[in-house]
């Protein structure tokens, strides 16, 4: 009467047993889907490349968000200007060398035979004082030096090649410079304007007027009238109450 049928522990063994096989499939039911996912990348995949906005972008490389940047007003935006240093013309300065020049010395009308007398003649005195060798403009470029006392003409200067002029050092002979407000880059912010920038706000002979008129210059009378030299060497008229 006490004891179980063995049909029925057998049937309990059998279920017990089951449960013990089927545990290990239960427990890898409850693994994230990340793991799953590392595992089938393997150790070497890489990771999903992730998007980033245009503002973040441009944080990282510099660059201005669109819009507020606008071309150089200065120069077009082309990054150059006429080069504006002291005494270049179309990218030449006026020789340092010894050579004779129309701008140097005391030139002067001379009647000589078989020259015109619109001529330009430079004098040079004899150790007598009393007399002098004189070359005329077709001589400009060349030099003349003393020896034993007297003046002699050694030929064209080795500076310039006897034509009075060299390439300027600031824009190497090109004749055009980078802009100095853009500094070469063609764009500056949207918010300069030609009266109001950096570059020109700089300028130790700013003459800004009431009118936003802006002149490089210097006042040189005051007055009734104000007249101001502007850097280009030209003269401006003013009413005092423009200032």
């Amino acid at each position: 009467m006490g004891k179980a049928p063995r049909t029925f522990v057998r049937g309990w063994l059998a279920v017990l047993f089951g449960c013990l096989l089927l545990s290990p499939c239960l427990h890898g039911c409850g693994k994230s889907r990340d793991a799953a996912a590392s595992k089938t990348q393997g150790p070497g995949a890489a990771a999903a490349p992730q998007t980033k906005s245009p503002e973040a972008a441009d944080s990282q490389t510099g660059a201005s968000p669109a819009g507020q940047e606008q071309l150089c007003f200065n120069c077009a935006g082309a990054g150059l200007v006429p080069c504006r240093a002291l005494g270049c013309a179309a990218g030449k300065v006026e020789c340092p060398g010894p050579c004779l020049k129309l701008t140097h010395g005391n030139w002067v009308h001379m009647n000589v035979a078989g020259h015109n007398a619109n001529e330009l003649w430079i004098k040079f005195p004899n150790p007598d004082g009393r007399t002098f060798e004189a070359w005329n403009q077709n001589h400009a470029g060349e030099v003349v030096v003393y020896q034993k006392g007297r003046p002699v003409n050694v030929g064209a200067c080795k500076v310039c090649g006897g034509t009075t002029r060299v390439n300027c050092p600031v824009c190497q002979g090109e004749g055009k410079a980078a802009c100095p407000i853009c500094k070469g880059h063609k764009t500056v912010p949207s918010s300069w304007t030609e009266t109001d920038n950096p570059w020109l706000n700089s300028q130790p002979d700013l003459v800004r007027l009431k009118t936003g008129r802006v002149l490089l210059g210097r006042v040189v009378t005051n007055g009734s009238a104000v007249l101001i030299k502007t850097r280009d060497g030209k003269f401006s008229n003013l009413d005092p109450t423009e200032l």
